[in-house]
């Protein structure tokens, strides 16, 4: 050990984040306990040895808790912060934070309105660009489409918003961030979840325009969270988190997606005690090792600490890229308005019949006909009968069927 450092009020103190700057000081957020409430917390610790430098403390104006979420440092060492100030028992408004590295002075800070108010759940994610201007990813809500991304670039020098960007799936479909970080060319990378399964998607870093949205869901369908996110030297890109499995509670699942369009490349699933994993962390080595940190849960031992190793190489040929059976990886979003991208993946080459019927059992529209490839495919439904007309908001059923079998998936047309 080369040093060890604590801080108490004699509350419940909590170290959220941390980040390093060339020299090797430490950066942390989190929370600590001020005049009554929890208040953002931002401290500096010598790299060498452990004491701290300074400290700093956002407090809400009315009094109530705040916590701080991420941090980064720029290219200048300036410690770059974002957190959550309560404004009433509802409402909250982010931060964002740029620090002097050496005295602790504020150089600026953004102040956005409409932030979840939840101390205890992440919902906002800082990165830097090559330019040193910050890229914001955070949760907000609206009653009309649930949660959705809210994504800002902000100036360097002084914090000013240069693109603002809201994204949400289609509908009422919650989308609901958990990580975020930037591509090899600057793009800006969300996870999370959306209708139920994972939610990966892109946006241009320099406009904020959406440029895909990938998807996974587990084998039952139910429920699927991607909770951490990575990028390989390649630029493709892996999220894991914790999906539901057939008769083994959570799993581990690991989902790598095509930088260009998002289209699902492979998956890999790992059940620890046949109860519940879940992924917290994920980190991509140089040579394309995915190593994929969190805990696997057991009656009798409670969480234990899992960490999983895969090869990417490897994992670009195992199973789930190329199926035993024929399989339905994704519909999203699901429900949608007014088109849905549906991802399916073939064990064979050969003949096959992806067609949507509506609940009487009649077909409304043929999407693929003729011979496929092995591997994965997607297709989109615009909503629409095999005339172009549009339908009405219900419940089809997406039927695929191939030599290796047939599968299918609801899906919930909603206009």
């Amino acid at each position: 050990m080369v040093w060890s450092e604590t801080y108490s009020t004699l509350y419940n103190e909590k170290a959220v984040a941390g980040a390093c700057d060339a020299d090797g000081n430490l950066y942390v957020v989190g929370r600590a306990f001020g005049t009554g409430f929890y208040d953002l917390i931002v401290q500096c610790y010598h790299g060498d040895f452990g004491t701290e430098q300074w400290s700093r403390t956002i407090g809400s104006p009315v009094m109530l808790d705040d916590v701080g979420w991420d941090i980064a440092v720029d290219h200048q060492g300036h410690p770059i912060v974002c957190g959550l100030v309560g404004t009433s028992l509802a409402d909250a408004d982010a931060v964002v934070v740029k620090y002097d590295p050496v005295l602790g002075e504020e150089l600026w800070r953004a102040t956005i309105p409409g932030a979840v108010y939840n101390i205890e759940t992440q919902g906002g994610w800082v990165a830097v660009a090559d330019n040193d201007d910050v890229i914001l990813a955070m949760r907000v809500w609206d009653p009309t489409t649930g949660y959705d991304v809210l994504l800002k670039r902000l100036a360097a020098a002084d914090g000013q918003e240069l693109w603002s960007r809201r994204w949400n799936s289609g509908g009422t479909t919650a989308d609901d961030p958990r990580a975020m970080c930037l591509g090899p060319t600057g793009d800006v990378l969300v996870a999370g979840v959306s209708g139920g399964n994972y939610l990966v998607a892109c946006f241009d870093g320099m406009t904020g325009e959406f440029a895909w949205h990938g998807s996974y869901a587990g084998p039952p369908d139910w429920y699927d969270v991607a909770t951490c996110l990575g990028v390989a030297a390649d630029g493709t890109v892996i999220a894991s988190g914790y999906s539901d499995g057939s008769g083994t509670g959570w799993d581990l699942a690991t989902v790598a997606f095509d930088p260009v369009d998002g289209t699902q490349l492979w998956a890999q699933r790992f059940d620890g005690y046949t109860l519940s994993d879940e992924a917290r962390a994920l980190a991509v080595s140089p040579a394309g090792d995915v190593a994929v940190i969190g805990y696997a849960y057991s009656y009798d031992q409670g969480n234990d600490a899992l960490v999983v190793c895969y090869d990417m190489g490897a994992a670009t040929a195992a199973p789930d890229r190329v199926p035993s059976s024929v399989a339905f990886t994704g519909a999203y979003p699901n429900p949608f308005n007014p088109s849905v991208t549906l991802a399916y993946s073939l064990p064979i080459d050969g003949a096959a019949d992806f067609a949507v019927y509506d609940l009487r059992g009649h077909l409304v529209a043929t999407l693929v006909r003729g011979r496929a490839t092995a591997g994965p495919h997607t297709v989109q439904w615009h909503g629409t009968d095999e005339a172009g007309h549009a339908l009405p908001s219900g419940v089809y059923l997406a039927v695929l069927r191939t030599a290796a079998g047939t599968t299918n998936r609801k899906l919930v047309l909603a206009r």
